[in-house]
């Protein structure tokens, strides 16, 4: 027989820790962003639509992919300098989703601070060809990507991201039209997505 009490309490008690988990969630997405904010250059968050140049790309892209790069500016998150363009969709996003990428996206600040605009344009654009074999511009997605499995570890756990629908999803990412078949060797990115989980499980069982 089943107390319908204690049936209760059960229930109140996982709700209220659903809402403790997702009170956390938007409390780390918006700790991120004040961050982000408040940084030496603040790094600003706008609608990608709402450009001109980001609709002019979106249809650059989608004629020099053949039509295979058609969700640039309902799905894709672009970083050019320290602003950040983001899908119409972005403030309904699971919060650990834009947690996630918004750590992705941060790299490619960072990048751009390092590199500069001309070495930006030059690495990731034409290094050394704009597509196929475009290793400047894998190197540095690969380098925001890796940023992007350890958002991943902590905050959904290792063994969210050893799955491997996220995985191919990555893979698809270097082998397919979306950034022009910038590396596309399938064995060797998931190379890369291992050899990342491993330095990164060492981190986590390193002691301190």
């Amino acid at each position: 027989m089943v107390d319908p009490a204690a049936v209760e309490s059960t229930r109140i008690g996982a709700a209220e820790d659903r809402g403790r988990e997702g009170h956390a969630r938007l409390s780390r997405l918006a700790e991120l962003i004040a961050a982000m904010e408040t940084r030496h250059r603040p790094v600003r968050v706008v609608r990608k639509s709402a450009h001109w140049h980001q609709r002019a790309a979106a249809r650059a892209l989608w004629l020099l992919t053949f039509g295979g790069q058609r969700t640039y500016l309902s799905h894709y998150v672009t970083t050019l300098g320290h602003t950040i363009y983001v899908p119409d969709d972005f403030d309904a996003w699971a919060p650990d989703r834009a947690w996630q990428v918004l750590r992705h996206e941060l790299v490619h600040v960072r990048q751009f601070e390092r590199w500069g605009w001309a070495g930006m344009i030059l690495v990731y654009g034409f290094f050394p060809l704009p597509a196929f074999l475009a290793w400047g511009r894998a190197r540095l997605e690969w380098e925001a990507y890796r940023e992007t499995l350890r958002a991943v570890v902590e905050s959904e756990g290792m063994a969210a991201a050893r799955d491997p629908a996220l995985h191919r999803h990555l893979v698809a990412r270097f082998t397919g039209p979306d950034y022009g078949w910038m590396w596309p060797f399938p064995r060797a990115v998931q190379g890369w997505i291992d050899a990342a989980l491993e330095e990164i499980e060492r981190d986590l069982e390193a002691p301190g």
